[in-house]
């Protein structure tokens, strides 16, 4: 049996079926229980008013009334009666079970009356009095109905009731495993659409608008998806990114190249000289790519140690103002708290280095890129803060979610004559996010931008000699 939707239906239908045939048997069961209390206590009571009747009737009125009234009490309450003298002897000299003769003796001993039963049959004795003051006992015998009689009802009746439980579990069963299997089986279908390469499948509305698990599972199913077709969608344009970059610059080894070939009477160096930068700039995209590569891998966290972040950032920003100031820029450290982080330095060298020369790039002639470090503390941690602000144009508002996207830039001041092959913040933003940190981006009211990059702290700063120390630090 394949198919889950049969499974949980004939599975739905036979628990019901036992369940209703279960309730059934307990009624009965408590039925007749209860009938059968109630009876005895009601065949007692009636058969004391029945045993002074007879008795009245035989001092009265003779034997054959007395037979006369035993023999209505057979077609009226369905009671075999017998009545027995003081010596224990039946007056009318009928046919008498042992069990009624046992139990008339038994109740000439007492006033209370007696109950017996004997297989489907049960006996009631009951002394009583005449008037004459002879004593008698009177003894019914009855049959005890079945359980099966408490149902009251013909075979034909009864079957006809099977079969109508039966009909309605399977209706309902039939509805249950329907509603449940619906959205597993609108969720397969999604997973075959979706692997045959339909990457806007998604499951509809009717299984994610509900609140129990399997809707739970078509959204977790519908985020997959997206995730899914958005990797797909970064991959392809990842992919044509990098076949454009790299065009350009084979472009231009061409043309110098065809340039070179012609200069065999003239000064070749020219053309070699672009040939070489070209080959450079190849150099580096193809060395870029290798490290987003490796770091998309996360192959670049090893060998983690702790250092001095402080000390890292000062000696970024030290190479990199020596190189601006040719540019008539600088690079200026407006802040540096002293703080210890764990992880790769190189790594984590490569990324501040990264931000810091995309603010180069873009930072107005004259201006400074400042950088400062802070150490933000809380109860239980702490955080490295470095932010990178530079004194350029900024970046209009909506591209500042993509910047750390690979390949991309802005127009305007950003664009591919500002050198550099947009794969700068990528590195930062995934080498970061490998220290356990985050990178954003912000524009700055007065112009320029602001990238703040958050990185978890191994070592708080100490606190300075007669300073009181506060709750939130703590020193390793």
């Amino acid at each position: 049996m394949r198919s889950l939707y049969l499974k949980i239906f004939l599975w739905f239908w036979l628990a019901m079926i036992l369940v209703s045939s279960t309730l059934i048997l307990s009624v009965v069961t408590t039925h007749s229980e209860f009938t059968a209390n109630r009876t005895e206590q009601f065949d007692k009571i009636l058969t004391s008013l029945v045993a002074a009747r007879a008795a009245d009737l035989l001092e009265d009125h003779g034997m054959g009334a007395l037979a006369d009234y035993l023999s209505s009490l057979q077609q009226t309450l369905n009671w075999q009666a017998y009545l027995f003298d003081d010596e224990g002897k039946e007056i009318l000299s009928q046919p008498t079970p042992p069990e009624a003769v046992t139990i008339a003796q038994s109740a000439l001993q007492t006033n209370d009356a007696k109950y017996l039963i004997s297989g489907r049959r049960k006996f009631v004795a009951k002394r009583t009095t005449g008037s004459t003051g002879t004593r008698y006992v009177f003894v019914s015998e009855s049959q005890i109905p079945s359980v099966t009689s408490v149902l009251q009802a013909p075979l034909d009746v009864q079957i006809t009731r099977g079969i109508i439980v039966v009909l309605v579990a399977g209706f309902v069963c039939f509805w249950l495993a329907r509603s449940i299997t619906k959205p597993v089986r609108e969720l397969s279908v999604a997973t075959h659409q979706l692997a045959d390469g339909s990457l806007d499948a998604r499951v509809g509305e009717s299984v994610t608008g509900k609140q129990d698990e399997v809707a739970q599972l078509g959204r977790d199913f519908n985020h997959m998806a997206e995730q899914i077709e958005s990797l797909m969608a970064s991959q392809r344009r990842l992919i044509t990114d990098i076949s454009h970059e790299l065009r350009s610059p084979l472009a231009r080894l061409s043309v110098a190249l065809g340039i070179a070939r012609r200069s065999v009477d003239r000064d070749p160096r020219a053309a070699l000289d672009r040939i070489e930068l070209e080959s450079e700039r190849l150099n580096e995209l193809i060395g870029s790519l290798l490290h987003l590569s490796r770091l998309e891998a996360g192959t670049e966290m090893m060998d983690s140690e702790p250092f001095a972040l402080d000390q890292l950032v000062r000696e970024i920003a030290l190479d990199a103002d020596f190189e601006a100031r040719s540019r008539n820029r600088s690079v200026n450290v407006v802040a540096a708290e002293h703080c210890v982080a764990t992880g790769k330095r190189e790594l984590l060298r490569s990324a501040v280095e990264n931000v810091i020369r995309n603010a180069l790039r873009y930072t107005a002639e004259g201006t400074s890129v400042e950088v400062s470090l802070a150490c933000e503390r809380n109860s239980f941690a702490g955080q490295a803060v470095i932010r990178v602000r530079d004194h350029g144009k900024g970046v209009p508002q909506e591209s500042l979610v993509n910047i750390f996207t690979p390949f991309y830039r802005v127009g305007d001041s950003r664009e591919r004559s500002s050198g550099g092959s947009g794969l700068g913040l990528s590195i930062a933003d995934r080498a970061i996010r490998l220290h356990g940190g985050s990178v954003r981006a912000e524009n700055c009211p007065d112009g320029g931008l602001l990238v703040e990059a958050r990185l978890p702290l191994t070592q708080l700063p100490v606190p300075e000699p007669g300073a009181a120390p506060t709750e939130t630090q703590a020193v390793n």
